[in-house]
């Protein structure tokens, strides 16, 4: 609990400007990529949109003195990970492609709000199966609205349609006169203000399929999507699928099998499951 985390590729060592920095030999190879992690971390936790001051370099490399901090970094931007960049006066290093995989200050702050607001509406803890009563309940509906950092809706495997207005909910939570494109833009909209670095066109399909299933309403979806958001989970036909419906029962004389999460292409022809 408290934890902050960066978003580092598992691949990152092999990347050609890390590997690049192996032209300096050891020991500085190695002690430049931990001062390139050591500079993201920063930026995470203080949120300073990518900027490590030249002070703060020194600090990092210590018990190295703060010169061979220095040469470290430029080692850094020479190879294209950093750049030499001020800011309000003071001397530093611009960490590049920051902001890309990690987010400005302003879209964390702006996420910490959605999900605080997702958790007052229906978070549940990791692992939560929802009861019969719950899945019945019908969240609170909210205009959803585009995002900025999502993907474009042309990445979508259908166009979208824009509907002039959004029809009220009926008794059952499913809008009425919406095509299923419509519902699904609706839904995967709210998910994408709570997580606005998902990968809106997964995330619409997946969607897609629960409507289409016509075994839950839309009230219903949204409100698995938010405990997804809200506990840090991915949205996939499985996690989805388990949020709504719980884990499977048994059959009967079989204990069930809670690890069980991935079904076949078999178990899902009818529909949803």
């Amino acid at each position: 609990m408290g934890e902050i985390y960066i978003k580092l590729a598992v691949n990152f060592a092999d990347d050609p400007k890390v590997r690049a920095l192996a032209r300096y030999g050891a020991p500085d190879a190695g002690l430049a990529r931990d001062l390139f992690i050591q500079m993201i971390c920063h930026c995470k936790e203080m949120l300073t949109d990518g900027f490590v001051s030249a002070e703060q370099v020194g600090l990092m490399v210590y018990p190295l003195d703060p010169e061979h901090g220095n040469q470290l970094a430029k080692q850094l931007a020479s190879v294209g990970l950093i750049k030499e960049e001020s800011k309000n006066e003071a001397p530093g290093w611009q960490v590049l492609a920051y902001v890309k995989r990690n987010g400005t200050r302003e879209d964390v702050e702006r996420l910490s709000r959605v999900r605080a607001e997702a958790g007052r509406k229906g978070g549940r803890p990791p692992g939560h199966r929802p009861s019969k009563a719950n899945r019945n309940q019908i969240a609170k509906q909210t205009k959803s609205r585009p995002n900025p950092y999502t993907e474009t809706e042309s990445e979508t495997e259908s166009v979208i349609e824009q509907a002039p207005t959004v029809p009220a909910a009926d008794a059952a939570g499913t809008a009425r006169g919406l095509t299923v494109t419509q519902r699904s833009k609706r839904l995967t909209d709210a998910y994408a203000e709570a997580e606005p670095l998902c990968k809106w066109p997964a995330v619409n399909a997946v969607v897609i399929r629960a409507i289409k299933s016509e075994k839950f309403t839309d009230d219903e979806i949204k409100a698995a999507l938010l405990r997804l958001a809200a506990g840090n989970r991915s949205v996939t036909v499985d996690t989805l699928r388990t949020e709504l419906q719980g884990f499977p029962l048994a059959p009967p004389g079989r204990a069930a099998s809670p690890k069980k999460t991935s079904y076949s292409d078999e178990e899902y022809a009818s529909g949803w499951g």
